[in-house]
C-alpha cells in the first residue's frame, strides 16, 4: 500500500466520522437566527459523501510530502463543509464560525511552522490570508457602490481569511487558482440563475460554497493524482 493510498484512506475515515457529526449539527439548525426560522428546510446529506471524499483526497495529495501541513488541510474541509451548507441554507456565513475557523487555521500554521522548523509558513499564510482577505474586501466594497444586490458579503471577505492561512504555505499559484476557479463557478451559477431560472439580477447567490469548494478542488488535485498513479 502507497503512502498515498494509505494517508487517503485514513482521511476519508476521519472524514466519514466529521462529515456524521457535521450533518447531525445542521439537522438542529442552531446556527440560524430567530427571523431565520421559518427559511425552508434544505438537505445536508451532500455533507456525509463530500466530506469524507474529499478530506481523503487531501490527506492523499499532502500528508505523505508535509505531514502536519497535510492534517492541517485535511482537517479544513469539515469546517469548510460545515460553512458551505449554512451559506447554502441561510445566505450568510455566521461570525461565529468563521472567526473561529481564521484563529484555528492561524494556530494551526503556527503549529506546523513549528513542527518543519521554519517561519515560511506561518509568513507565507499570514501574507495570503491578509491578501486574500483585501481582495474580497474591496469585491465587498465595489459591489455595495454599484449596488449588485446579489454580490459577496462581508461574510466571504471573513471567510477569505482562513482560506490564505492554508493556501499560502503551498504557494501563490494555490491562492490564486483557488481565486480564480471560485469567481468561474459563481459566474456560471449566476448566469444560470438568470437565463435559466429566470431568476433577475438581484437574486442573491451564496458565494461562500464557491469559496470553499474552489479551495478544496485546488487542494484535492494532488491526491487525485497521487491515486490514479498508484492504481494498477
Amino acid at each position: 500500500m502507497t503512502a498515498a493510498l494509505a494517508a487517503g484512506l485514513l482521511g476519508a475515515l476521519a472524514g466519514g466520522v466529521a462529515g456524521v457529526v457535521a450533518h447531525r449539527y445542521l439537522r438542529t439548525r442552531r446556527y440560524r437566527y430567530p427571523d431565520e426560522a421559518d427559511l425552508p428546510v434544505r438537505d445536508t446529506r451532500w455533507v456525509l459523501l463530500v466530506t469524507p471524499l474529499a478530506t481523503g483526497l487531501v490527506a492523499a495529495g499532502h500528508v505523505p510530502h508535509r505531514p502536519a501541513l497535510g492534517v492541517l488541510l485535511a482537517a479544513s474541509v469539515p469546517v469548510l463543509a460545515v460553512l458551505s451548507a449554512i451559506d447554502l441554507d441561510t445566505r450568510r456565513l455566521p461570525d461565529r464560525w468563521v472567526f473561529p475557523s481564521a484563529a484555528t487555521a492561524l494556530v494551526g500554521i503556527t503549529a506546523v511552522s513549528v513542527v518543519e522548523g521554519t517561519a515560511s509558513p506561518l509568513v507565507a499564510g499570514a501574507v495570503a490570508g491578509v491578501a486574500l482577505g483585501g481582495f474580497y474586501l474591496v469585491n465587498v466594497v465595489i459591489g455595495e457602490m454599484v449596488g449588485s444586490g446579489g454580490g459577496m458579503g462581508l461574510g466571504d471577505a471573513k471567510l477569505a481569511v482562513p482560506l490564505g492561512l492554508v493556501l499560502g504555505p503551498l504557494s501563490a499559484a494555490h491562492v490564486v487558482v483557488a481565486t480564480v476557479l471560485a469567481f468561474v463557478a459563481a459566474g456560471v451559477q449566476g448566469g444560470w440563475m438568470v437565463l435559466v431560472r429566470r431568476s433577475g439580477r438581484g437574486s442573491h447567490l451564496a458565494f461562500g460554497p464557491h469559496l470553499a469548494g474552489a479551495a478544496v478542488a485546488v487542494l484535492a488535485a494532488p491526491g487525485v493524482a497521487a491515486l490514479v498513479g498508484a492504481a494498477p
